[in-house]
């Protein structure tokens, strides 16, 4: 509760998070504890029970973080940049949603034009999750292939590329969203994932693979939140009796 007062992030929990073993969810190898999808879901279902932020935390850094390296980069990618990930050695988060584009995600504005040996980044993002501490597979418009959507791993501490923590939020509230701001960020061309093509093939492919995901949070939620209120009037007594009685049938 401090934290969410705070709405600051409880860095200890990844400590705790650490041995349950659940990281990499469905993912195949690189340390992944390859659970079905179904377990997958539990997972985001039990965690969401308990709270949304910490839930959000892990399908962040898991269903649209690394999922974007493992669907769209090359063996070479994924294992340098995966398997610290399953470890929690590093965090990742997704970089899509901008300033004047959310819903509308195929318009954004990100820009990505080349240069020697890697490509410069300019634009802005939104709203990102885990942000502040994260490395964020920013989706930018890459200049030498027709403007087409492209997917980018930009490193924490890289030159030109600062976080905002969004506050006074209401809902979510240790999730660190935060704004953004790609000033001529040096990408160097190995981040930049191989097999990430188009908003079709990519952006849109680990979007609809995610909200999956995100049902199962929001049934998780849902579930927490009764199972409180029936501990609550069960214990709570009024005028000498209790709110409510639950019996067997």
């Amino acid at each position: 509760m401090k934290h969410v007062e705070e709405t600051s992030f409880p860095y200890w929990i990844i400590d705790e998070l650490k041995p349950i073993g659940i990281n990499g969810l469905n993912m195949k190898g690189y340390g992944s504890p390859e659970l079905s999808v179904t377990e997958s879901g539990a997972v985001s279902y039990e965690l969401a029970k308990v709270d949304a932020s910490i839930s959000t935390f892990v399908l962040v850094h898991n269903g649209i973080g690394m999922a974007v390296i493992d669907a769209l980069g090359d063996e070479e990618q994924k294992e340098r940049l995966l398997t610290p990930g399953v470890k929690f050695d590093k965090i990742y988060c997704f970089g899509l949603t901008e300033p004047g584009n959310g819903s509308d995600a195929s318009n954004l504005k990100t820009s990505a034009r080349k240069v020697e040996g890697g490509y410069i980044l300019n634009g802005q993002k939104r709203w990102i999750g885990n942000a502040t501490f994260g490395d964020v597979n920013v989706w930018a418009r890459n200049e030498a292939e027709g403007g087409r959507v492209q997917a980018f791993v930009v490193e924490q501490g890289s030159p030109g590329f600062t976080t905002k923590k969004m506050e006074g939020k209401m809902a979510l509230r240790m999730t660190q969203n935060a704004d953004i701001t790609l000033k001529d960020v040096f990408v160097p061309d190995k981040n930049k994932l191989t097999h990430s093509k188009d908003f079709a093939t990519g952006t849109n492919k680990i979007l609809e693979a995610s909200r999956l995901m995100v049902a199962w949070k929001a049934a998780g939620v849902a579930a927490g939140a009764y199972e409180q209120c029936l501990k609550y009037v069960l214990e709570r007594k009024q005028f000498g009796k209790p709110v409510a009685q639950f019996q067997l049938i």
